[in-house]
């Protein structure tokens, strides 16, 4: 018990299953844990993300019978921005453009404050590839 409340306090989750972000990763490895985000969401979709060339995300937001368009965003084009739902205290994390801010592509819903700001970090993370050799893409 005393080890719980310390690893609180050092503002770790003791959650199972949180994930182990690091500045070495390579690419393949950053959308590996934005994958496995997209999968343990208690969203009604299933979140599946893979880059193009250009550096553009894509976003699928799959169900069992259908899904939404898939959604893709220019990573150096774009602002990642997480809100938090007033009912529900869920967080959403989106992609806007920076040259037209009405246009936003949703990146996940439905989840909760480490998941957000693991999504945040990978978002935030991701463009350092964009002109990368496939090496450093590991």
């Amino acid at each position: 018990m005393a080890f719980a409340l310390g690893a609180c306090s050092e503002g770790y989750s003791t959650r199972e299953g949180v994930l182990i972000l690091k500045h070495d990763m390579g690419q393949e490895r950053a959308l590996e844990a934005m994958n496995k985000l997209g999968h343990l969401q208690p969203s009604d979709f299933h979140w599946h993300y893979r880059m193009l060339p250009g550096c553009v995300l894509e976003v699928h937001a799959r169900k069992f019978w259908g899904g939404r368009t898939p959604q893709q965003v220019a990573l150096l084009q774009a602002e990642a921005r997480e809100t938090q739902a007033a009912g529900s205290g869920d967080f959403t994390v989106s992609l806007v453009s920076r040259a037209d801010p009405t246009m936003v592509a949703l990146v996940l819903e439905r989840m909760d404050e480490v998941d957000a700001s693991q999504v945040m970090w990978l978002l935030r993370y991701l463009p350092r590839f964009c002109g990368a050799t496939q090496e450093t893409r590991r």
